[in-house]
């Protein structure tokens, strides 16, 4: 089984400059001190109970933190599930709703926490004991509601493979496609990489003093107004639900390298289309909407 995270690579054509300035760190529980019901105070796990089956994947860590008395650690965990067969969970921690369906293979990251300044890197420290050809994903991304739905504002990731037992500091440069102050910020860490295949059981990373870092941010285009709306229905699949001045409308799927994997043109008048997303290869994908009378819209999804 895989499961990936919700960032996908931009490319960025413009540079704006913003002076340094000092913030309050947003990140809720930021050095994993304080845990709840065996997750960390803010912040969600992947752990949960698969048809009986137990996967723990995310534990408090009080033997080496970084910094103060604990840190977080997340692991890559197999398991034989009854009538499934063995199944292998990547170790996944986010600020965001983390929604997962084994048996049709489907989920999603949602949400995440308020925010309302403009940060330009994610920084903290790591540790990471990947099992062979294996590597860890740690991202952020941040978004604004703008009335109809929700803008992806920035994503931003980092790729880590190879042996790293000693705490090491990390930073995650933030890229902005849409120029506006976000609402809301989700940072995700896994500890497999499925960008490039399956999950391998047995990896392990340690993540502990985080913090956002505030200077000059890249940004791709300025805020625009939205008239249509993208979202995910109960089941975790892309909606687009467009206006009646949709006009001549394209919809294309993009993966990790930009390309556009797949193209999708609405039947004329249709106001609602949810996107089939099964005859994609598992990864991280973004779907914009494209039209002749109104800006383009945009929204993250995930297939594993």
């Amino acid at each position: 089984m895989k499961l990936l995270p919700f960032l996908t690579a931009i490319t960025l054509t413009l540079t704006a400059i913003t002076p340094n300035i000092i913030a309050q760190n947003p990140i809720p529980n930021p050095d994993f001190e304080d845990w709840s019901g065996g997750e960390p105070a803010g912040w969600n796990t992947i752990n949960q109970s698969v048809l009986g089956t137990s996967f723990v994947c995310v534990t408090r860590d009080q033997t080496n933190p970084q910094h103060g008395t604990s840190c977080a650690k997340i692991e890559t965990v197999t398991h034989n599930i009854f009538l499934v067969g063995p199944v292998t969970m990547p170790g996944i921690l986010s600020l965001g709703e983390i929604t997962l369906d084994v048996l049709n293979q489907t989920g999603t990251v949602s949400g995440g926490v308020p925010i309302n300044t403009q940060p330009n890197q994610l920084k903290g420290w790591f540790r990471y004991l990947p099992s062979v050809g294996d590597s860890c994903i740690l991202g952020i991304g941040l978004s604004r509601w703008n009335g109809s739905g929700r803008d992806t504002l920035a994503l931003a990731y980092k790729i880590v493979g190879g042996q790293t037992p000693d705490w090491t500091e990390f930073s995650v440069p933030i890229e902005y496609m849409i120029w506006a102050v976000p609402d809301t910020m989700n940072i995700m860490f896994f500890s497999s990489n499925l960008l490039t295949g399956s999950p391998v059981d047995g990896s392990e990373l340690w993540i502990d003093n985080l913090l956002l870092e505030y200077g000059p941010v890249a940004v791709q285009n300025p805020p625009i107004k939205k008239e249509h709306m993208l979202r995910y229905n109960t089941a975790g699949q892309p909606v687009i639900t467009l206006d009646a001045n949709a006009g001549t409308s394209e919809i294309c799927i993009y993966n990790m390298s930009g390309a556009c994997v797949k193209s999708i043109r609405p039947a004329q008048g249709q106001r609602e289309l949810t996107l089939n997303t099964g005859d994609l290869s598992f990864g991280i994908y973004l779907v914009r909407l494209k039209n002749s009378n109104s800006p383009s819209v945009s929204l993250k999804f995930v297939r594993f």
